[in-house]
């Protein structure tokens, strides 16, 4: 699916809400990583997979835990996030998510640089991004109908690199109850032999072409 990577790092997310009259701009975020015992009725690794190693599998009675806490310290408003850890979280940089590097503008638009192909550890160089959003704002949180396409890489006639675009976000149905939708592009520049040497040329051709498929709340008037 075209630029679901960079989609995913600048879609859907959401942030804490102060309470009414708090000035403050910012919160408070720190971790902790601790082991912990399951609440059940069951006790014993049972789990075939892990029998001398109940660490094999992590379906034992002992796992880590990830709990987040996000707090402003002038109002008092608090959130805390638990999950359940598969391994050791490793640290990254924003290049390597692909999120909260400023975008550059070009024209009326703004390019968004989404994850690189690989996340490596955390000394290795990160690589280039495979797609990059081109949107109509600058803004810390993205949402869909902000987005005017995505640049992504391409072969050129004569097999050199290059780029080209997908634009017209919407989305497929949800694959079942409760789950959000996955946002996918309709129109897809390959397909057109849309070919440009540049990100910034493929995001100008975003730009200068937008109004056609811009939704039609978004679209500019004169």
């Amino acid at each position: 699916m075209t630029g679901l990577n960079a989609l995913a790092a600048h879609l859907d997310y959401t942030a804490p809400e102060h309470r009414e009259g708090c000035t403050a701009k910012g919160w408070e975020v720190d971790y902790r990583i601790h082991t912990t015992f399951r609440e059940s009725g069951y006790t014993g690794h049972s789990c075939p997979i892990g029998i001398e190693d109940k660490g094999a599998c992590g379906h034992g009675d002992e796992y880590k835990e990830l709990v987040v806490r996000i707090y402003c310290p002038k109002c008092g408003a608090a959130t805390t996030l638990d999950a359940e850890l598969p391994g050791m979280p490793m640290v990254f940089d924003t290049a390597r998510l692909g999120m909260g590097v400023k975008p550059r503008r070009c024209g009326q638009v703004w390019i968004y640089q989404g994850p690189p192909p690989r996340l490596g550890l955390l000394m290795d160089p990160p690589g280039d991004p495979q797609w990059y959003l081109v949107a109509r704002r600058n803004a810390l949180r993205l949402a869909p109908e902000d987005i005017v396409g995505v640049v992504e890489p391409a072969l050129g006639p004569k097999g050199g690199p290059g780029y080209t675009v997908s634009y017209g976000l919407t989305e497929m149905s949800a694959p079942s109850p409760g789950e959000r939708p996955t946002p996918v592009f309709r129109n897809h520049g390959r397909l057109q032999d849309l070919f440009f040497p540049t990100v910034t040329a493929a995001a100008r051709w975003l730009d200068e072409n937008a109004v056609a498929f811009e939704p039609a709340a978004t679209r500019r008037t004169a």
